[in-house]
């Protein structure tokens, strides 16, 4: 019958059982009563958790609660302020008291008693108790049986009895219980406020789980927290503990003796925050204890040292401060060690490497704003012969994985304007003026590659089974361009022109390039056919464009929408330092001056139809388009459109390159049909087709490559990596689909303009029910690369025919599965598999067996990773997990969210 009695009998033995009983927990429970609070009460102010939450709780009712001196009245109220007239919430005026009793005595001078259903009603807080006595003399109330405090908020504590005086300088408070908004509870056997900064509660019990009643007996939370005392000391700040003990089930698995925590006042306070604790064989033993500094209101520091029992410490630190105007985060590590493998092994002398991820975001006004990111990792090893001999690296390098060595996380998510490729850090600022019709951007930039471009350790002599790759190295950071500075603006009149947006544009791009890449040249310099494929040093460029764009719509009276296109620009380029690069004969300095120009028209006739129960848009677009053939300057350079995309985003672009560099010429026609069908059930299905039609190939669009064979023999090659380079390009089709709410699916492919075959894509499914959230991708591409096609006929006896060249096969196939499941209100499973087919081999994966409950999630987690920056002799890593995650104690991390 008195779920709050038997916790304190279950807990402290000892205790009286003089506790409130809360009727309302014997609402429904699975499996008997469930314990649900009386009413949802506001928790206390600030973000506060556990003991901090159960403090703030009990102190309510024992240091804010001082009711004023009562007449001996049924009902007396009394005027004490002149404030206001103006009643408040609770229908007394500022300073006024009401109290109500069943009756109301004055046995002695100065004393006060009232009994029998007593309420009393001061500063917008009601006490309810059986009886209520005050003293005058000596300023001190004891409210007893069954006392019930009720802030104007909500919040409710009840306690046996409540003794304070009248200058709030102290007071005591018996069995006291407590019950929060999010349905927190609290006990203690005595709760004491020993004078104005000091706090003390006795035989304390918290838990945010529901009680449940079984048999009629009261079952064990899923967690708990006890301690024997608990003490708030506000001058300090602080608040101590003794024999804290954290359950789980009923059962200790936690004892503190002593323990404290920063007083739950503060925002934020200095304190140690949660170890983490890895055993493995590169550091064997690590322990990591973060500290948080609370500098100021405003800033914070965590000091976080990684302890290793096989190599020397890393001394983290993660740096934050929050402007009025935006937020400066700062991470970063420090060690001096040897490089170690994945083994343990150390490699090479013991030197300092550290690494920084900074980033910061700020806004200057409703118009303006900047950001940056300074990012770098220092872990070098030294000038050398490697590979065997075969691979000479006089300036030495660096080693690619130092973030998996540490097991340092989200070191590469994404942050600032501009993201790079996977494995890559990049620094860079940006400067952002936008308005509803202008834009402007000012950018620098330069990157640093931690991608694997291959071990020190190779041996030559050795087949693939017996190689022993323990030593990564990464890309030599100096081939990529240092971006200084790139600017862009677009500006358009607010008012349409002719039912059409008009847009004027200027682009700027300086780029410093420290050293070409063997075999890069071409790629570079496609037009220029002489040259050397060794590495080289750099040159730079210097790109100007300025343009007006216009793209009209208008709609006829008969449904047909159409409109004028027109695209005008000028680029000015300088090029400097050439003959220091490996093409045959080049200028030092180059200056290249080009107009482009593309004009036309886009049509579309959408077709609307209702059926009974659907309805049907069919719509044909059409966009017609002519520009002058290319101009070839042998010294045009291509550094912003080697890779081009075409999808279902550019089938209908003016210009199908990502950059300046690459601009169509010709005449062509961008077709497709758009379909979509709507059910009234709520289904629906969606459809793109399309491609693009030329007058003649376009040969920007075509690679030119030399294939040798077996023999030595070599022949030169082109092909269509994009599909977009013959006369007709390749098939775009893409669609989505809602089959029942909650189930949906979507693909988007590239099929082959000849044979109909998919060579690029991706498929899709998500479902969502009450117990399962699931999504299912298959991302493939079946383009092959220059190099993988060198490697194809390398072991052949004859070359192919140009007709014949194979440029299709097993490039790239993932199959990602995000999955979790719930076969019961408490257990389920979860997945995150990710698969490389190509390979066979595994990604970061994992699968979990859960299990959870109102206020606690258990989940045992089995991880598979195949990458060969952590696995060991061959083989995956595999780990086991167990994750444990509390209500109202931090974050889960068991959330799930469909990724596509």
């Amino acid at each position: 019958m008195n779920l709050f009695r038997a916790m304190m009998k279950r807990y402290s033995p000892n205790l009286s059982a003089g506790l409130v009983s809360f009727m309302a927990m014997s609402a429904a429970c699975v499996g008997g009563a469930h314990a649900a609070p009386l009413l949802a009460s506001a928790a206390a102010d600030g973000d506060h958790t556990g003991m901090q939450l159960s403090f703030e709780l009990a102190m309510a009712a024992a240091a804010q609660t001082t009711p004023p001196a009562a007449t001996p009245n049924k009902a007396a109220t009394s005027a004490t302020s002149p404030e206001s007239d103006q009643p408040g919430p609770d229908g007394l005026k500022p300073g006024a008291a009401y109290v109500e009793a069943d009756q109301v005595q004055s046995p002695a001078q100065n004393q006060f008693v009232a009994s029998g259903a007593v309420e009393m009603r001061y500063k917008d807080r009601t006490i309810n108790a059986d009886q209520v006595q005050y003293n005058s003399d000596t300023g001190v109330t004891v409210a007893t049986g069954h006392t019930r405090t009720i802030d104007d908020d909500g919040t409710i504590q009840d306690a046996d009895s409540i003794t304070y005086d009248d200058n709030m300088k102290s007071g005591v408070s018996y069995n006291f219980a407590a019950i929060s908004r999010d349905n927190a509870k609290v006990f203690a056997r005595k709760v004491e406020q020993i004078d104005p900064n000091t706090n003390e509660l006795t035989n304390v019990i918290y838990t945010p789980c529901d009680l449940c009643v079984a048999h009629g007996k009261t079952q064990e939370p899923s967690w708990s927290i006890q301690a024997s005392r608990v003490t708030q000391r506000k001058d300090q700040k602080m608040v101590y503990y003794q024999n804290a003990i954290l359950r789980l089930q009923g059962v200790p698995v936690v004892y503190m003796p002593y323990m404290w925590t920063p007083d739950p006042t503060l925002d934020r306070a200095s304190g140690f925050l949660e170890p983490k604790i890895a055993f493995g064989r590169k550091r064997g033993f690590s322990y990591e204890q973060p500290y948080l500094w609370s500098i100021s209101p405003y800033q914070q520091l965590i000091i976080s040292p990684q302890l290793n029992a096989s190599v020397a410490p890393l001394l983290n630190i993660d740096y934050q401060r929050n402007f009025y105007s935006g937020l400066l985060h700062i991470r970063g590590g420090v060690t001096n060690e040897s490089f170690f493998d994945n083994h343990g092994n150390k490699i090479g002398p013991a030197e300092i490497r550290d690494y920084i991820l900074a980033d910061g975001a700020f806004k200057i006004n409703d118009n303006w704003r900047w950001n940056f990111t300074a990012q770098h990792v220092r872990d070098d090893f030294a000038a050398g012969s490697y590979d065997g001999g075969q691979l000479s690296l006089p300036r030495g390098g660096v080693y690619a994985n130092f973030f998996e060595r540490y097991n340092i996380d989200g070191a590469f998510d994404k942050v600032g304007d501009f993201s790079v490729d996977d494995r890559q850090l990049i620094n860079q600022l940006n400067l952002i003026r936008q308005t509803p019709n202008s834009y402007f951007a000012l950018t620098m930039a330069s990157f640093q590659s931690l991608q694997i471009a291959g071990y020190l350790d190779y041996n030559p002599a050795l087949n693939a089974a017996d190689q022993n790759l323990v030593q990564p190295y990464a890309t030599d950071s100096a081939l990529y361009p240092v971006i200084a500075p790139m600017i862009e603006g677009y500006w358009s009149p607010r008012a349409r022109i002719l039912g059409g947006q008009l847009t004027f544009s200027f682009n700027a791009l300086g780029l410093q390039h420290k050293k070409i890449g063997a075999g890069t040249l071409p790629d570079l310099f496609p037009n220029y056919g002489n040259y050397t494929n060794d590495e080289s040093n750099g040159f730079d460029s210097v790109r100007g464009s300025i343009g007006v764009n216009y793209s009209g719509g208008m709609t006829t009276s008969g449904g047909l929408r159409w409109g004028p296109v027109l695209d005008l620009r000028h680029d000015e380029y300088r090029l400097y330092g050439l003959s220091k690069t490996n093409l045959v004969l080049a200028k030092d300095n180059v200056s290249i001056s080009r107009d482009l120009a593309t004009a036309g028209f886009k049509v579309s006739y959408p077709l609307l139809r209702k059926f009974s129960g659907a309805t049907v848009v069919v719509e044909p677009i059409g966009e017609f388009l002519v520009s002058p053939n290319a101009q070839q300057s042998p010294y045009q350079p291509n550094e912003d459109s080697q890779s081009v995309e075409f999808d279902e985003t550019t089938l209908f672009a003016i210009n199908k390159a990502p950059g300046f560099d690459v601009y169509e010429g010709g005449a062509r026609a961008n077709l497709g049909l758009r379909t979509s069908v709507t059910f009234t059930s709520g289904r629906s299905f969606d459809l793109l087709v399309g491609r693009t039609l030329r007058n003649k190939p376009e040969d920007q669009f075509l690679k030119t490559f030399t294939v040798t064979d077996k023999s030595g023999q070599s022949g030169a090659y082109t092909y269509d990596p994009s599909g977009l380079g013959g006369k007709n390009s390749d098939w775009i089709v893409d669609s989505s689909f809602v089959l029942t709410k909650g189930l949906n699916g979507y693909e988007r492919l590239r099929l082959d303009s000849s044979t109909f075959k998919p060579v690029q894509g991706e498929f899709g499914l998500s479902a969502i029910t009450s117990k399962t959230q699931a999504t299912l991708r298959y991302i493939f591409n079946d383009v092959l690369t220059e190099a993988q096609i060198q490697t194809l006929y390398r072991s052949a006896t004859v070359l192919p025919s140009q007709e014949g060249l194979n440029t299709t096969g097993d490039n790239y196939r993932d199959l990602q599965l995000y999955a979790q499941h719930f076969f019961t209100k408490n257990w389920g499973v979860s997945a995150r598999v990710d698969r490389d087919l190509v390979l066979n081999t595994w990604h970061r994966s994992t699968v979990s067996l859960i299990y959870k409950n109102d206020c606690i999630w258990y989940e045992l987690v089995y991880q598979k990773n195949d990458s060969q920056l952590v696995n060991y002799n061959h083989k995956p890593q595999s780990t086991i997990l167990f994750r444990l995650n509390f209500a109202t104690l931090g974050t889960s991390g068991h959330k799930f969210s469909d990724v596509r």
